[in-house]
């Protein structure tokens, strides 16, 4: 008897779950954006200024990594200096 009241509240247990989880699942579809483009969009996001912000970001990443080598480089050889 008591096997089938721990199975039994398991059950149930997993079904609260279950009813949960699909109004969280419904919930969320509600808010998924559509795939169409609303009238009078721009073709391009940012006005089709989104690849010259990319270029731009890539050449600052580039020198800063340069740089950031360039200053580990002479960190090192002043520690190997003071050695």
């Amino acid at each position: 008897m008591r096997a089938f009241f721990s199975i039994a509240s398991l059950l149930i247990v997993l079904g609260v779950i279950l009813v949960a989880v699909k109004h969280q699942l419904r919930a969320s579809q509600a808010y998924l954006p559509s795939h169409e483009a609303p009238v009078g969009a721009a073709s391009e996001p940012f006005g089709g200024a989104s690849q010259p912000s990319v270029a731009q970001f890539q050449r600052e990443l580039d020198r800063t990594l340069k740089e950031g080598a360039a200053a580990r480089a002479a960190a090192t050889e002043a520690a190997e200096a003071s050695r």
